[in-house]
């Protein structure tokens, strides 16, 4: 307990901190001031949802376990506290009293009262002993905070006080020293002071980047390092786009203050000079009027004039290095270049990258593009390797893309042979080791430095090297089962066997779990394995107990998971990364227990995402969240958005509201977006766009057309005569929706503006049919205002992603150097309209010829263009390099998102030629591979089917004939079942040979174990049903494995009839985690069971049990079960809709007529493919209409069929496209598609819409179904 002076001392310091920052109140209102004096920044006014973020900042000190700064009173109401008059500016530091106490009390109730009695101190360490500061310190610190003028300064003074106050302090001042910083960029800043600013900034960058980051556009070199720096240190916490974003500026600023050009030249904008004050001397003197430079002395830095037309050479030197020589110091205030004078295009292989520059960009040279890669020189890459900054560069920084990784290695190889000291330096590389291909010469000590790095490997082939590497260490073992052998494997332990890993100790195993960290990926086996190991067959384990087990959680069952307690979990950071890895089945388990033991109030403030996302709409109702700020930092499903936004706002909200919602905006109703677009549409527009990542294209388009009839309100015309300034206010977002006759009416004198966003903007909003692409195409290559033939490479890639848009007749009429830097960039497109593909593939036949031919660098640069055409991708002619590069192309693709999105918003080259490609390249010794159908027999000369080919392939497997299958072995399925069980589309003929060969292994279905089904996997489904009604297995965790399979409803219903037998359960004893653990195995109860379900089970995992995609027959006995508990359907809301999922799609026609239109946008995309095509043709246009976007792309064939022409005009409307009268043939839809297939019910309508492009549906994409 303090001493009553220590309380007074402590309590001055406070007092004396803010009000030396805070002299006056101030208005949230007030107008942004800095210090006069340009050299010296004083407090900047808060940025836009300033009190939000340092909020948030100041939430990360407390889960960090300071304790919150206590005061007695508001020390601004203390009449004893004298302010000076000399700071009663407007200064933002006077809310940092007001923040500090709206943190909410729920954050601080879990100290004790014993910490809380001391709450006249500044700050107290919990669990720890804290030396008080000495008294003399702290009074010079406070009269030196006293007397602070500006935000440097005070930051200097806040770096020497104690670690707690200091992270609050520093959360405050964290986004007001970056928006300091992006403000002015430093252009008149010391460095000292700068760093003071980058230093303060960090806790933002770390914890919560701003998804649009600006940076500014001019900043000195040695503040461009200082930048750089910090910014590696919060590499992590960046998204690929924020990281792609720091390098091209990086680039761009390296360009200009080392080369005097510009890499964006085409896009340049002169900036004012600002007033210099006398005495000034970074920037020469000019004469009134005068606009260029003047003539350059003898010494100086900056390029002269150049001649019209004259090009940098190629490999132009810099004016000067990143860093000064040995030795010599940072001028105080470095040349500037003259922002009015227009800089030169860079050469287009410019050597930006020397040695300095390289050590400055650190982890962002991870993602450079081959391009840059390309222009590195050996004899600044070499040096730089073996500089105490190369290790830190290249590792944390996540899988590298494999064509750039093996390029830099193989750079590396070039440069280090002439040492000869690559195999001494391997501990230099990093993520780079993920393509060393040497590994039969290593020995095992090499072997091992190897293994070490090769954690954060995605490329395919890395599981090879690591084998050998493996091989190698266990060679050299003496003990297969001592500690020292695991340390020794690091990552290459995922490699060993079951039965292996059951062979170390548990103490072994559990340090061998903390070391690899959460992101390594085991074998649901192995998982199991290691589960068992370490709790030693508990039913009741501790949080801490759990939490050792990392990412080997996969492998705990259920039935423990739903008896773990809340102590050791909540608040532990490692709790939602190791929720991530569990299943949906693990994760309501796990939020059961918890449930058990803190109430949902409590849950949800401390639950991470991964869990939060599967809490039900009935335990956020027993939260009784009554306030916006209870939402902020969470990250809400669509179902609990809605439910939340109508329970805290019901139909009315604020500016200020919606800028609170995060990600609880994609609760928000565009009848809500249009009432609040009545303060305001322009606020309105802007205030929504703040978040895209958690917008619908429904909540995109009805913002933008509310923002567009404002503004036409506003003026008549408007966008005929816009400015500049007026168009800079539009969201790109919301722009690119703007009518098509409007887009081409825009005025020449906002070309510049609109080229600026269209190279910043994301068309995947925009339906693929809509006539606003080519709109926007159009009107972009009208502002180059040059035919075709005429434009620069600098020119079109100015185009962004209209880029992707151009015709290919358009690209034909390029120079034939600007063509092929085009065809390049192309290649980087995300999306290429399907109307191109043919024409875009002739390109390529005509410019490169045939593909066959090309080169491994032409495939390297184009490969993505190449999956434009599949028989070009089968008849690809055997090289000893193909494979290598179509393993590197394919690795080098994007995930395909889950669930997947209608072919009118993203439609892309069907992968399945190119994964045949690599299957025959693998199982093939022909130097020659004819083209053959798909399951196909080999020709002779393929090689046989063993265990290490089988693993290799994973779910390519596929691609092997029953013949094939018929070869394998009792000992090579036994070890490959595994594997075999993982693949998840076998044809009927196919499985037919696997049930053969695992009754031959292992014997009759009878005779199985529980663990053997699990390896068995998808291999099960050939089983017939009454094998499968037998099948021995009693666990969830099972059946939920099983479900992952493509059942077909005979079977479904076998599975469930034998499961529910084994547990010896009633239907209505089955609780919420049952229901879960169900899956699609729920579609196989009959109608009297669906009647039995347990209210309070179906209530709470109702979310789970409408992702299911059961026939027609069962989904409307689960709607029945819907209606019992939760009432009859007029009265669901948005989020009861929502959360039901394909459940919707058993409404009756009356009951679909009994929605709110506002209901509709808030379905499911899964379920509006399944609504039976008469109950949809019934809907009303307004209905329709209300779909939006999302889901009227989802609308089938069968369904577009039934419609009436104003009911396709209403759907086309809700589209955003325009509605033309063609008819085209059209595939039938399938019915009932597994949950594990993708979403779509049938051909899309979306085929129907645009301008006469149409698209056909791939039903290659439900091959596999087996029915």
């Amino acid at each position: 307990m303090a001493s009553p002076g220590e309380k007074a001392l402590l309590l001055l310091f406070l007092v004396h901190a803010v009000s030396a920052l805070y002299p006056d109140t101030m208005s949230p209102m007030s107008p942004m001031m800095l210090d006069p004096d340009p050299a010296t920044p004083g407090f900047p006014s808060p940025p836009a949802r300033f009190q939000d973020m340092a909020k948030k900042l100041m939430m990360r000190c407390l889960q960090m376990g300071h304790l919150l700064p206590m005061t007695m009173d508001n020390p601004f109401n203390n009449s004893g506290v004298q302010m000076e008059d000399s700071m009663s500016r407007p200064n933002p530091l006077s809310h940092f009293h007001s923040l500090l106490t709206s943190l909410s009390a729920e954050e601080t109730d879990t100290y004790s009262d014993t910490d809380m009695d001391s709450a006249s101190r500044f700050y107290f360490q919990p669990n720890s002993t804290m030396k008080y500061p000495d008294s003399d310190r702290e009074r010079n610190v406070t009269k030196r905070m006293w007397n602070c003028s500006s935000l440097p300064s005070f930051i200097e003074h806040m770096r020497n006080s104690s670690a707690g106050p200091q992270c609050f302090l520093r959360a405050f001042i964290a986004p007001l020293s970056w928006d300091a910083l992006m403000m002015k960029g430093g252009d008149d800043m010391e460095p000292e002071d700068y760093g003071r600013l980058v230093w303060a900034a960090k806790p933002l960058l770390q914890n919560m980047p701003p998804l649009q980051m600006t940076l500014p556009p001019w900043i000195q070199n040695p503040h461009l390092e200082e930048m750089m720096k910090m910014l590696g240190e919060v590499f992590g916490s960046l998204s690929e786009e924020q990281r792609v974003q720091i390098r091209e500026w990086a680039k761009e600023r390296v360009a200009q203050n080392n080369y005097n050009c510009s890499h964006t030249a085409a896009a340049w904008r002169p900036r004012p000079i600002p007033e210099q004050k006398p005495g000034q001397t970074h920037r020469p003197e000019q004469e009134p009027g005068q606009t260029h430079r003047p003539e350059q002395k003898p010494g100086q830095t900056h390029r002269p004039a150049q001649e019209p037309g004259q090009t940098p050479k190629p490999e132009q030197e810099p004016r000067h290095t990143l860093r000064p020589e040995v030795g010599q110091n940072w001028p105080a205030r470095p040349p500037q270049p003259d922002m009015t004078v227009m800089p030169s295009p860079c050469p287009p292989r410019l050597l930006w990258l020397k040695m300095d520059v390289m050590k400055m960009m650190g982890p962002f040279l991870s993602g450079l593009p081959m391009d840059d890669i390309q222009t590195i020189p050996n004899d600044q890459l070499c040096p730089f390797f073996h500089s105490p900054q190369f290790p830190s560069s290249f590792r944390g920084v996540g899988g590298l893309p494999p064509l750039q990784g093996r390029k830099i290695l193989q750079k590396i190889r070039e440069c280090s042979q002439k040492r000869g000291d690559l195999v001494q330096n391997l501990d230099r590389l990093g993520s780079l080791a993920c393509f060393y291909d040497d590994a039969p010469t290593l020995n095992s000590s090499m072997s091992r430095l190897l293994l070490s790095q090769l954690d954060d490997c995605s490329n395919s082939g890395v599981n090879k090297l690591k084998k050998k590497l493996v091989n190698t260490v266990m060679s050299s073992s003496v003990d297969d089962s001592s500690p020292e052998l695991l340390r020794a494997l690091g990552p290459g332990v995922t490699l060993l066997s079951p039965f292996h890993l059951s062979q170390f100790s548990p103490d072994a195993l559990k340090d061998t779990l903390m070391s690899l960290g959460s992101e390594v990926k085991w074998g649901l086996t192995q998982a199991k394995t290691l589960a068992n190991k370490l709790l030693q067959g508990k039913q009741e384990v501790s949080g801490k107990e759990l939490m050792s087990l990392g990412s080997a959680v996969t492998g705990v069952a259920s039935s423990v998971l739903r008896k773990v307690k809340s102590q050791g979990l909540l608040g532990n950071e490692g709790l939602d990364m190791m929720s991530q890895k569990m299943t949906s089945l693990q994760r309501k388990a796990l939020l059961e227990g918890l449930l058990g033991d803190v109430n949902a109030s409590e849950l949800i403030q401390k639950v991470p995402a991964s869990l939060l996302s599967s809490l039900s709409l009935t335990s956020l109702d027993k939260a009784n969240l009554t306030s916006l700020d209870q939402l902020e930092g969470k990250q809400w499903t669509r179902a609990q958005s809605a439910f939340l936004v109508r329970n805290i706002l019901g139909k009315k909200m604020t500016l200020t509201d919606m800028r609170k919602l995060g990600s609880a905006m994609q609760g928000v109703s565009c009848e809500m977006i249009e009432k609040v677009a009545e303060s305001g549409v322009l606020e309105m527009a802007q205030a929504v766009t703040e978040t895209p990542r958690w917008l619908s294209k429904t909540q995109v388009c009805c913002t933008a057309q509310s923002l567009f009839a404002g503004l036409e309100k506003k003026r008549a015309g408007y966008f005929n005569n816009i400015t500049d300034t007026e168009l800079e206010e539009i969201p790109t977002l919301l722009l690119l929706h703007l009518p098509a006759e409007k887009i081409a009416s825009l005025p020449a004198s906002v070309c510049a503006v609109f080229m600026k966003k269209m190279k910043e903007a994301n068309l995947s909003s925009l339906p693929l049919t809509s006539r606003s692409r080519p709109t926007l195409t159009n009107r972009a290559l009208n502002c180059l205002g040059r035919n075709m033939s005429k434009l620069s490479s600098e020119e079109v890639l100015s185009l962004g992603s209209l880029l992707c848009e151009l015709a290919p007749s358009q690209m034909s009429l390029l120079a034939p150097e600007v063509l092929n830097s085009s065809v390049q960039a192309l290649a980087s497109c995300k999306q290429i309209p399907p109307r191109h593909w043919r024409a875009l593939f002739q390109l390529l036949n005509d410019t490169y010829g045939d593909p066959s031919d090309w080169t491994a660098d032409t495939i390297k640069s184009l490969g993505p263009l190449l999956l434009l055409d599949d028989s070009a991708v089968r008849s690809l002619r055997f090289k000893s390099w193909l494979k290598e590069t179509l393993s590197d192309l394919m690795d080098s693709l994007p995930s395909p998102p889950v669930p997947n999105p209608p072919q009118e918003f993203s439609r892309g080259p069907d992968l399945s030629a190119l994964r045949w490609k690599l299957f025959s390249l693998s199982t093939s010794t022909s130097e020659v591979m004819p083209m053959r159908r798909r399951r196909a027999v080999l020709p002779q000369g393929e090689v046989g089917l063993t265990v290490s080919l089988l693993e290799e392939l994973g779910g390519a497997n596929v691609y092997w004939s029953p013949a094939q299958l018929s070869k394998m072995d009792a000992g090579t399925i036994t070890a490959a079942v595994e594997t075999l069980g993982e693949v998840l589309d076998y044809s009927a003929e196919q499985l037919v040979v696997l049930r053969e060969k695992a009754i031959q292994a292992w014997g009759p279905v009878s005779g199985l174990n529980e663990s053997q089904v699990l390896q068995l996997g998808c291999v099960s489904q050939g089983f017939n049903l009454t094998e499968l009604a037998s099948l021995p297995f009693s666990s969830l965790d099972t059946l939920e494995t099983l479900s992952r399979c493509s059942w077909t409803q005979p079977q479904r219903e076998a599975v469930w009839r034998g499961f529910v037998e084994r547990i010896n359960e009633t239907v209505g004893e089955l609780g919420a985690v049952e229901l879960v653990g169900l899956d699609q195995f729920i579609c196989g109860l009959n109608t009297e069971e669906t009647g039995q379900l347990n209210t309070d089970a179906f209530r709470e995992a109702v979310q789970s049990v409408g992702e299911v995609q059961c026939p027609l027959a069962v989904t409307e006995l689960l709607k029945q079960r819907a209606v019992a508990v939760f009432g009859e359907t007029q009265g669901w809301t948005e989020a009861r809709v929502n959360s039901l999922g394909n459940i919707m799609a058993g409404l009756s026609l009356s009951e679909f007529l009994s929605l709110s239109p506002s209901a509709f946008s808030f379905l499911s995309q899964t379920s509006v493919p399944l609504i039976p095509p008469d109950r949809l043709a019934a809907l009303s246009t307004s209905q329709l209409k209300a779909l939006g976007p999302d889901n009227a792309a989802m609308v089938t064939s069968a369904q577009w069929a039934v419609l009436g022409e104003a009911q396709r005009a209403a759907l086309g409307n809700a589209l955003g496209v325009a509605y033309d009268r063609v008819a085209y043939d059209r595939a039938e839809p399938t019915t009932n598609p597994p949950r594990n297939l993708p979403q779509l019910s049938g051909a899309s309508m979306l085929g129907t819409l645009g301008v006469g492009v149409f698209m056909q549906p791939f039903l290659s994409l439900l091959l596999g179904f087996v029915l």
